[in-house]
């Protein structure tokens, strides 16, 4: 079984584009797959480092610039991200990569929901065979929240704890990450580590205006929980680099409005 694949440990991250399946049935599938082909191929751009040039700040200097972050998989309205290696910096490029991944579809009014988790993993790459219980645990996980959102699971934390730290080197990785009271299904929200993705994201309308109003989404509940963490993050006072020139390229602003920044932020939601 495992001559061409290998046991391993990985963090895996299984986003949902949510409202997918009634959209299939509400528009013609030339229009839904044309958008979905324009967001997955937006993913694939961002999968791999931009630096326009040797001197600006970037987080991986050492990652080719012909080589994605991790590994990609889509299934319908299903996208998985696999690292591509057991170390620290593999899950980080993950994270980084599922942060952007979010702010981006958000502003293509494209709701994700996922999660992220650390486990043992089989794969064989040769016969495309993925198995393990990282992958169950995050599909698992990602079922269980209702709002639009990443939960990173405790064992991201326990694998990597330095990537969770206030100080030293890895405080540049803060920004990213935000304990949080995760709304879930069951009704009874769970403390968890999330992707941040609402910081260094300028919405010239609101956070309100990156989510659709069409009632066949039917998702208004989640939208309703998601606006809630975007409060709780504004709240903070953390929500944008102070000079976006001097941190890593990775981590630098996501704009949405109908022009270049600089414009009124719409933080009242």
């Amino acid at each position: 079984m495992a001559e061409n694949g290998v046991f391993t440990k990985r963090a895996v991250c299984f986003l949902d584009v949510l409202g997918f399946r009634k959209m299939l049935s509400a528009k013609p599938l030339s229009e839904v797959v044309a958008k979905y082909d324009r967001i997955i191929t937006m993913q694939s751009s961002i999968n791999r480092p931009f630096r326009e040039n040797a001197e600006v700040p970037s987080l991986f200097p050492g990652h080719s610039l012909d080589r994605p972050y991790c590994h990609r998989y889509v299934f319908s309205d299903s996208i998985i991200l696999i690292a591509d290696d057991e170390d620290a910096l593999s899950c980080l490029k993950l994270i980084v990569h599922a942060w952007r991944f979010m702010q981006l579809s958000l502003a293509q009014r494209v709701p994700i929901r996922g999660a992220i988790v650390f486990g043992e993993m089989y794969m064989d790459q040769t016969k495309n065979i993925y198995v393990g219980q990282a992958l169950t645990c995050a599909y698992d996980l990602e079922k269980q929240q209702n709002w639009v959102g990443v939960a990173v699971d405790s064992s991201v934390e326990n694998a990597y704890p330095e990537l969770f730290k206030e100080h030293g080197q890895n405080e540049v990785v803060l920004p990213f990450l935000f304990r949080y009271q995760v709304p879930m299904k069951s009704g009874q929200p769970v403390e968890s580590w999330i992707l941040n993705w609402r910081w260094n994201l300028v919405a010239q309308h609101g956070t309100r205006s990156l989510f659709s109003s069409d009632p066949e989404t039917d998702i208004s509940e989640k939208v309703g929980n998601t606006l809630k963490y975007a409060a709780a993050v504004i709240k903070t006072g953390r929500i944008y680099s102070r000079d976006d020139s001097a941190i890593p390229v990775e981590m630098r602003c996501c704009w949405v409005g109908e022009k270049e920044p600089r414009f009124v932020h719409g933080d009242d939601l």
